[in-house]
Order: structure tokens, then sequence, then C-alpha cells
């Protein structure tokens, strides 16, 4: 039939979910930050706080290796830095 790639596995799927999350909170609180608007400080934040709550509950469900680990903690740090410059309390 052709070359299909195989299909990633369930950790696979797990650990890019998580890298997306945590990109886009920290996309959102970088926005927030950098905003004029209150509405779009509120906003933003508010989606940062999303991403920072779903990554924290989704990682507990996913099996990672020793070096996404690390990568995924730091990406939490940041983050979490991030929403309490914005004042939200983490």
């Amino acid at each position: 039939m052709g070359d299909a790639s195989p299909m990633p596995d369930a950790s696979d799927t797990g650990v890019e979910f998580l890298r997306t999350e945590l990109r886009t909170g920290l996309t959102m609180a970088r926005i927030a930050l950098e905003a004029q608007s209150k509405d779009k400080v509120d906003r933003n934040r508010a989606n940062a706080r999303k991403a920072y709550d779903g990554g924290l509950r989704f990682i507990a469900k996913t099996t990672l290796k020793e070096e996404e680990a690390d990568e995924i903690r730091g990406m939490i740090t940041r983050l979490k830095l991030a929403l309490a410059d914005l004042g939200e309390p983490v």
C-alpha cells in the first residue's frame, strides 16, 4: 500500500499536548504582560491560567521520560512565574 507513518503512542501524544498547552499559556501570559488594555490583560491572563491548570491536571496522567519531565516542569515554572507577575494567585 505505501509507507504509512507509525501512529504516535499515547505518551508521545500526551507530551505534545502538554508542550502545546504550556506554550500557548506562556504566549498568552506574555501578551497579557505587554498589553495596555485592561480587557486584553484580563482575557489573556485568564487564558494563560486555563493552560496552566490544564497542564497541571494532564501532567499527572502522562508518562514522561526524564528529559521531557524536566522540560515540562521548566515550562510550568515559567508560566507560574508569569501568572504571579500578572497578580494571579498560583
